[in-house]
Parts: structure tokens; sequence; C-alpha cells
């Protein structure tokens, strides 16, 4: 295909044009023979039925590196761009790109069957009604590898034309009548009218006997969308939208009369008539009406969705609402956190998660593997968050999920060892370098290069630099990908500094039992102030920062009165809490009591920022499994306040103050964790 400024090349690999988008089969295809022909490009070029414009992809493997590279061109028959462009051996995730771009090609130049000149659609002797060209499909029904076969000629029960060899509609996962119930996937729930009697299985409520949809308005057809998500290993998701505007409802089954009794029309139609005589026992004499008959509409549905991450990715829930062009408020629980995604006619609006917020939150979102998801219809906000179009935001999102899962892959864990794979690289050698990997800035890949060469812990790189996801992901798939990294196994055990006294050690460590309550082994809240009081006069003397995170742990239980209570932690959960507690924080952060039933951190030259990322590694490492049996994330309450010297005060009072506060509105609020509001943040 011709590209500006694109000679010739004679090693490409180019094979035939194809009239639909690939299928994974064709995409394993091309992988196979581009990892065959290493330094050659192979393409497959196809058409977009309907239309001049055409897609290619392109992959490539060069001599060195494990995986290809792909890129997707977009034609339109008067100039080509790149719509995407990632390095991945995940034939899936091409898939679903691909599936995307067509589907939102379809989204908006989908067509529609021929209507003749009654205003209905052409039925024939079948009374059928082909969905072949229904530009709501999913991307698993546009991009099957083994497309069913709609064929011309249905059967006579006026219903969805079924795949070749299919016997009734219960055989095709993706054809669902209205009124289809929960499967194992997504669910959607209607409020529809019951099916009109006398209809054959698969039957569809408002045709007519003659296979066509009437309006109300003009005579001719209402659309009837019918939309499956299916998920080929984890079950399939469909829901029946009807159409809003009033429709002509079916008319019920005449009584059969002789033929002399039914007059035919100018049309070639037989009129029903009032017979002169009514047979005794029969019908009424008024029920046949001269009168118009009444135009009702059929009810207007709602659509619920909901169902679980791990069997529904939510790039592919997010994909589904954009294509029905839904209204409302997409509502996520993940393992950790929470968030939700607005929508208007298909459109995201505003999306928040614990840490982002408009497109970001949106590519997080995708990053989520495991909670519950629920779309309620209908809610709307006045707030406006997203920028980009959701096509956009999902396949960054995806390309973010591939680099978390190759670190992951490599050893990736947050008590993981970060070290420099190549010393002593001058700035012209590490550009170099990096000029292989993902176009990113160069200060910021630098930053953290230079923090590698002291091998910290992928904690304490991200309390020393607070990132979110998504932006440390790119950073260390980068470092990793372009060799300047290594992710080594956690280390065993950490030597103490006295080590080197041997037995003379517990000598000194006996000296801390003095400071401990016996009863739990922490450091009591007299403790906590006369260390705190040292701590203030190198902040004094220093300007170190000085962080102090005060936090509850209980247990939640409801009385007899609906009232939630809070109990103490029984002494063998709170050992278990300890012990956690004291693998996620420094050796020089002290883990205290505070007043009677409550916890305070120490942590010296401390940001606020750095004291939050503690604090959600805390709360991670409390909730990710039960304390002890019968205590776990939904009954153990945790309620975490952040202050800091000198962002929230001047003094040791105002810091015990500043925390307490932002502690009992944790508490009260339906965040776990606050940061003291009393100046601004770092």
């Amino acid at each position: 295909m011709f590209r500006p400024g694109r000679s010739n090349d004679q090693s490409r690999i180019r094979l035939p044009k194809i009239g639909v988008a690939p299928s994974m089969k064709e995409l394993q295809g091309i992988y196979d023979q581009a990892r065959e022909n290493r330094g050659r490009e192979v393409e497959l070029v196809w058409q977009v039925p309907g239309t001049y414009k055409t897609y290619s992809v392109h992959v490539k493997f060069d001599r060195v590196t494990p995986h290809p590279l792909w890129n997707i061109w977009e034609n339109n028959g008067r100039e080509s761009k790149m719509v995407w462009r990632f390095e991945t051996s995940d034939i899936n995730m091409i898939y679903d790109v691909i599936a995307m771009l067509d589907v939102s090609h379809q989204k908006t130049t989908g067509t529609v069957q021929t209507i003749n000149n009654g205003g209905s659609y052409p039925s024939g002797n079948s009374g059928t009604f082909n969905t072949t060209n229904n530009p709501f499909q999913s991307p698993q029904q546009a991009y099957n590898p083994n497309p069913p076969g709609y064929g011309g000629a249905g059967s006579n029960t006026g219903s969805f034309m079924q795949p070749a060899g299919s016997t009734s509609s219960q055989s095709n996962p993706q054809v669902s009548r209205p009124g289809a119930g929960i499967n194992d996937g997504w669910r959607s729930v209607a409020d529809e009218a019951a099916e009109p009697s006398g209809q054959g299985a698969g039957a569809l409520q408002g045709f007519n006997n003659s296979g066509s949809f009437n309006s109300s308005s003009s005579g001719s057809f209402a659309q009837n969308f019918s939309s499956g998500f299916g998920n080929q290993q984890t079950g399939a998701f469909s829901q029946q939208l009807m159409p809003q505007q009033p429709v002509q409802q079916p008319q019920m089954p005449q009584p059969q009369l002789p033929l002399a009794q039914k007059p035919v029309t100018q049309s070639g139609t037989h009129q029903l008539q009032t017979p002169d005589k009514m047979p005794e026992g029969s019908l009424p004499a008024d029920f046949f009406s001269e009168a118009p008959a009444t135009i009702a509409g059929l009810p207007k549905q709602t659509v619920t969705i909901e169902g679980t991450i791990q069997q529904n990715p939510l790039n592919n829930v997010m994909t589904t609402i954009g294509m029905q062009q839904l209204t409302g408020k997409l509502e996520i629980s993940g393992d950790s956190a929470v968030g939700h995604v607005y929508f208007e006619n298909g459109l995201p609006k505003d999306a928040q998660t614990s840490s982002n917020r408009g497109d970001e939150a949106i590519k997080e979102l995708v990053t989520w593997r495991s909670g519950t998801f629920l779309f309620k219809p209908g809610l709307r906000t006045e707030m406006r968050s997203v920028e980009k179009s959701l096509q956009s935001s999902v396949m960054e999102g995806i390309a973010l999920l591939d680099q978390l899962k190759h670190l992951e892959k490599a050893g990736l864990m947050y008590e993981s060892i970060l070290a420099q794979k190549q010393r002593n690289l001058g700035e012209p050698e590490l550009r170099l370098m990096l000029a292989k990997g993902h176009p990113m800035d160069f200060n910021q890949q630098k930053d953290i290069y230079d923090a590698l060469a002291s091998r910290p812990t992928f904690t304490d790189l991200l309390r020393d630099r607070p990132m979110d996801q998504t932006q440390w992901a790119p950073l260390l798939f980068n470092l990793l990908y372009c060799g300047l990294m290594e992710i080594k196994a956690p280390a065993a055990s950490r030597g103490g500094a006295l080590d080197f006294l041997g037995d003379g050690k517990q000598v000194i460590q006996n000296l801390a039992l003095n400071f401990q309550r016996h009863e739990t082994g922490i450091y009591s809240s007299e403790a906590l102030l006369y260390f705190m009081e040292y701590e203030y006069y190198r902040f004094e003397a220093y300007n170190w920062p000085l962080s102090l995170v005060i936090f509850d742990l209980y247990t939640k239980r409801t009385s007899l009165s609906n009232i939630v209570e809070a109990d103490a932690l029984p002494p063998e959960a709170l050992q278990i809490a300890v012990q956690r507690i004291g693998l996620v924080k420094r050796p020089l952060d002290m883990l205290t009591h505070f007043q009677q039933n409550e916890f305070a951190i120490l942590m010296p030259n401390t940001r606020a920022s750095q004291a939050s990322f503690v604090a959600n590694r805390i709360l991670d490492a409390l909730t990710v499994t039960p304390l002890i049996p019968g205590i776990d994330k939904a009954n153990l309450g945790i309620a975490f306040g952040v202050a800091n010297l000198p962002s929230d005060g001047e003094d040791i009072e105002s810091l015990l103050q500043a925390a307490a506060h932002a502690k009992n509105e944790a508490r009260e609020g339906t965040f776990p964790i606050v940061l003291a509001r009393n100046s601004k943040r770092d």
C-alpha cells in the first residue's frame, strides 16, 4: 500500500489482501512467519467492508530482542497514518486492538438492510431478521476466528437468523432473545414485556406475521439492537436493548374465518370483516369494532451490567458500554481500591480511582485484574475530567497492563531488590541504550537509573520517589527492556548494625525492654514522646522533615440495634499485625502505642507523601489475607491519619493534633487514609 516517504522494501513479505479483519489464527500465522524470517517485515492488509478504507498490520522480529514490533496503519484512500505501535508477543492483545479499531468504525458506519417501498424489511417466506451487519456487535462477534455464516433464508419463526449448522437460538451464544437471563460472565437484567404466545422458539417480540417490524410514526421499521459481548474463555454476556421510541404493538392473532368472509383488497391482502351472523357461544357482537386501534409504546427498558473483573476485564466492559451508547455510572471495587467512570451516550465523561482522575484513571482501571463492577444506568454528573477518547485510553491501559505483566514475570514485587545492570555509564552511553526503548523523558529515566546504584528495594524506591502505577511501570519496563536494570529476589535476612558485637549485642537490646509494654512488646506512648523530642531537634537543626502516622486497629461488629461497635484486636491477631507492619516499615521507623487503643509510627526524614505510601503498604499487608481465622478485611477496622513537619505544624504538639484529627476524619469517612490539611502538601 502507498505511504509517503516509504520505498518499496523488497525484504517485506506481503500476504494476500483479505476482505475482513484478521482472525486469531491469521494473526498467529503472521507472527510465526515473522519469527521464522527474522529481519523481514510481514504485512497483512484487509478492506473495511463497504468503504474505501483499509487497515494493515505489520510485524517484525529483529535479530536481538525476543518480542516482535507490531505496527497498525490506516489508509482512507487519500493518506495513511499509524494508529498503533507496540512490542509484544501477546497475540490476544493484538487481536483486541484490531477488534476495537473495527468496532469503532462499525459504530459510525454500520449498515442497515435495504428497506422496500412498503416501508418494511423484505421478509420473504421466512419472516427472518438478519443481524449480520449489526453495528453494535462486540469485538468477539465482529472478529470471530471462525465467523458464523448467516444465511439468507431462515426458519418460519420470525427469529434471528441462525449460524450455519445451528438448530435453535439457544445454540448460538452470541445471539440472544429479549429477556435473556444471567450467564457465566456479564449479567443483563431488563424489565421486558411478556413474549406473545403462539410464536416458536427464538421468536422475537415486536414482529408481525409478515416478518417486518413497524414504527408508529411512519409504518417503517424500528431497529432492534442485539449485542453480545462474549468471552470465549470465561463465559458470555448477552443483552437485548429495545428501541426507546414508541413502536406499534404486534397484532393479536385473529380468529380463522372461512375465505368467503375474508374479502381481498386491491393490495392483494385479506381484510377481516365482521360476519353477518355470529355463531352461538362465540365472541360478543361488539368484539370487532370499527374504532381505530390504539397504538401503545413498549415499556422503556433499563440495562444493568454487573460481574467480576476476573471473568470480564474492564477494557471489555467499558468498550461494550461505549458501543451500546449507554448513559450511567460504572462502579468498580478492586481488592484495595475503588473507582468509577461516568458515561454520557457511551462517551466517558468523568473517571476517578483512589490515586488517579480522568484519562489516567481509565488507564489504571484497565490494569485491574480482580474485583467486581456494576453499571447503574441513568446516573449523571456535572464533573468532566476525561479528555481523550475511550479507545485511546483503553489502548494505553492495555499497553500498561502488558508492561506490568512483563515486570511481574521478571520477579518484581515490593520486597525485590532493584540493581543497576550496567554501571558507570556516562550520559551519551545511557541515551544510546535508552534509545531502543519506548520514547520517554530522559531525565526521569536517568533519575531512576541513578537511584538504583544503592540497590534499593522496590518499596524503598517508591517511598523515596512516590509514583503511581501509571508512572513507575513504564519507567521500570524501559530500564529492564534496555538492559539497564535487573530484578533480584528479596534478601532472606538483613543484618543488624551491631552484629559485630556478637553476644554483647543482647545486652544492648535488653535496654529496649524498658521502653516496651510487656503485654504487647510494642514501644509505649511515653517512648514515642521521648524519641520524638530528639527527632524534633534534628528537624530544627538540619531541616529534616518529620512524619507521624496515627492509626486505629480494631474489629467491627454490628449490635442488635444495627449499630457498628469496635472491639480491640485479640492478642494473637495483634501479634500477626505487628509482624506484617515490621516487614513494611524501615528499621528507623518506630511503631508505638498511642493513648489507649491507638498506635503510631514515627518516620524520621520522611515527607507526607512518603508516609502516605507506607500507610498504603501497611493497609495492603494487613488486609491481603486474614490476620487470624474470622478477622479479615470485612470486619477489620483501620483508619490512618498522616501529619508532617513542617507542612502541618511548627512543634510536636501541633504535629500530634494534626495527625489525631486526620485519623478521626478517616474513621468517620469512607477513605481509610487521610492526610492532615493544615498547610500545603509536599
